[in-house]
């Protein structure tokens, strides 16, 4: 590769980190075991592949902890994290520190698998049901086995390398969808489907 390529590419990589600080995401904790204790991880890549079947997507580094836990186990849960779990946020991000949260975790539910939150907005127990490699990261896509819901539904939002919470003044009065998830299927067409030919006006 030459100097003008590898200079490329790296303006790319500091572009598309500049890009990508300003997509707005919520927060997870992917949760796993590591030597049977609760371990979690802290990301914003995450979204829902499908409602029939239940799936899931998080995305973890190739190289961490979490990613061998769950590529050797099968088993992972990814925990919705409100405002008022910022500092559990800043934990499970925290570089090159351990990630054991037991003390995150301490009345396990006894209807997930995988280790979830307390106080989370939300917490969803999966199996692997494919792993993909895609770069330095991999997809991990769980089935879902349960989703368990908190006493409260507003999130903690990471946007220009930080994090936010939602308040109502933000609320731009749009109509909600007709559906929680804005998946393709609702919005696209489809296959097989035929279009009638417009013709141009003579």
């Amino acid at each position: 590769m030459t100097n003008a390529m590898q200079d490329s590419e790296q303006n790319i990589g500091d572009s598309f980190r500049v890009a990508m600080s300003r997509l707005a995401a919520g927060v997870v904790m992917v949760t796993c075991r590591v030597d049977g204790q609760p371990w979690g991880l802290t990301v914003s890549a995450c979204c829902s592949v499908s409602m029939d079947p239940p799936l899931i997507l998080a995305s973890l580094g190739a190289n961490t902890v979490s990613a061998a836990a769950i590529t050797q186990h099968g088993i992972f849960g990814i925990s919705v994290l409100g405002p008022q779990l910022v500092e559990v946020a800043q934990f499970g991000s925290s570089r090159g520190e351990p990630k054991f949260m037991q003390h995150l975790c301490a009345n396990e539910h006894p209807q997930s698998d995988s280790p979830a939150v307390n106080g989370a907005v939300a917490h969803i127990d999966c199996l692997l049901e494919q792993r993909i490699v895609a770069g330095d990261h991999i997809l991990f896509i769980g089935r879902v086995c349960n989703a368990l819901l908190g006493d409260s539904d507003t999130p903690l939002v990471y946007h220009g390398r930080t994090y936010h919470q939602l308040v109502p003044s933000t609320d731009l009065g749009v109509r909600p969808v007709a559906d929680e998830t804005i998946d393709s299927l609702l919005y696209d067409y489809p296959l097989p489907r035929r279009f009638a030919r417009v013709h141009p006006p003579n």
